[in-house]
């Protein structure tokens, strides 16, 4: 169909700008990545934050985030452009605006610089320094102009990764460890045993991520580790290893026995604990058994199966490699942000000798017939919205749904380990024997 005539190949993409929209009719848009910003912020315990842009981003911002004040004293202001600063510049009001926030008792500030002053070339480093020497509270910015981020995860990548700009040099605590992840629910790291098992023995943790205070952002440099749970953390892992020498481990794009066995041995080394991961309690050989028993069923039931990934398949490229290993092919990804770490996941797949096209998806009617042209025996993803009593013209649904999905990936956000291939592994055979799974004519 001519929607794949558009779009590229794997091995032609090297960044999120390489993706195409597979639809021209991209009328639902993507969700502006100042949306995520501000999310963020508003989620972490002390911090203050300053959106500037123009006044339909500051009526936008006020949908989802509609107090100016924090729980805590936190400020959440926005600072509208008038078109006199469009032409003259918007220094002296951002340093105005901060000077207030300063007196007013904010914390740190966390500055959202949304489309014009970035198309308008501000100097936005050049205005915080000059800021700097008049206020006290710390101020970090983040540059979310959508014209150079296409979707919403930059909004939340970016964000935390900019955090690490409060962030101080600490003496390491041997026994401390930072899980990053993206779940403000700080109960939810616990989905997975990995994480009380360390506490068992005698590591203390600290989930740094949104739900999370300032503080623990700013004393995140004493952990000994950093253990991933989100590609949207994986920047800020980066950084505080670049910055602080605080190594990471990656935890997210794991799925096999065999990934997840050498990562918890990496984790079991580094801290004295038995070499091998599952020998540390019977919960975890119980677990890893489970998912043993499961990669067997999976690699006689999917092999030579083709599949399709769509929204809220959060880390596609990781989990088309691991799917491969298991006799599958993939045949289009939906990816809405190509990460520095998915040129690895990337070379892995075209290895085995899969180039899938890698698209955005946005506007399931129109794209839904050129998914159903490629045949998949299933998708991964959500393609299809559960009905409503309200019409929601924006995302209506395709006419017709023949193709299997596993719509529920979401679920498994933030879990790691064992668990995550046991969840994955059961939903597939699941959607597979007719259950989990949408499909109708």
């Amino acid at each position: 169909m001519d929607e794949l005539k558009r779009v590229k190949r794997l091995s032609e993409v090297k960044s999120s700008a390489s993706i195409k929209f597979l639809s021209p009719a991209v009328s639902p848009g993507c969700h502006c990545p100042m949306r995520m910003a501000s999310l963020v912020a508003k989620d972490i315990s002390g911090l203050s934050s300053l959106l500037v842009g123009m006044p339909e981003c500051a009526t936008h911002a006020r949908l989802f985030n509609p107090k100016p004040e924090g729980p805590n004293g936190e400020l959440h202001w926005l600072y509208a452009l008038d078109l006199h600063e469009v032409v003259l510049g918007i220094q002296d009001g951002i340093i105005g605006a901060l000077k207030k926030m300063d007196k007013a008792g904010a914390k740190a500030i966390l500055l959202i610089v949304t489309c014009i002053p970035e198309l308008l070339g501000e100097d936005i480093e050049g205005i915080l320094r000059e800021a700097q020497s008049e206020i006290s509270c710390p101020v970090a910015h983040v540059m979310l102009g959508q014209f150079k981020n296409f979707s919403y995860p930059p909004g939340y990548w970016k964000t935390l990764e900019a955090l690490g700009a409060f962030m101080k040099a600490k003496k390491t605590d041997p026994h401390r460890i930072n899980v990053l992840g993206s779940n403000p629910n700080k109960t939810e790291v616990h989905l997975s045993s990995l994480f009380p098992e360390l506490e068992r023995h005698g590591l203390a943790l600290r989930l740094v991520s949104p739900g999370a205070s300032l503080n623990d952002f700013q004393v995140a440099p004493d952990a000994a580790l950093n253990l991933v749970i989100s590609p949207y953390a994986q920047p800020l892992a980066v950084r505080m290893e670049k910055e602080f020498g605080v190594p990471f481990l990656s935890l997210h794009t794991l799925f096999s026995v065999s990934a997840i066995d050498k990562a918890y041995e990496a984790i079991g080394d580094q801290f004295g604990l038995p070499s091998l991961g599952p020998s540390w309690s019977s919960s975890f050989a119980l677990m890893r058994e489970k998912a043993l028993l499961l990669e067997d069923q999976a690699r006689t039931k999917l092999s030579g199966l083709r599949f399709i990934t769509a929204q809220r398949c959060d880390m596609p490229l990781a989990l088309a490699g691991y799917l491969a290993s298991l006799g599958m092919e993939a045949l289009l990804l939906h990816m809405e942000e190509f990460y520095p770490e998915d040129l690895d996941h990337a070379k892995a797949l075209l290895s085995q000798g899969q180039n899938p096209y890698i698209c955005r998806m946005v506007n399931l009617p129109a794209e839904y017939p050129a998914l159903e042209s490629l045949s998949p025996d299933i998708c991964f993803g959500n393609l299809f919205r559960k009905e409503s009593k309200t019409v929601d013209s924006l995302h209506s649904q395709p006419e017709r749904k023949v193709i299997k999905t596993i719509d529920s990936l979401h679920l498994m956000h933030d879990t790691v380990g064992y668990e995550l291939t046991c969840s994955l592994l059961e939903k597939t055979l699941a959607a597979l024997n007719g259950g989990e799974s949408h499909r109708s004519s």
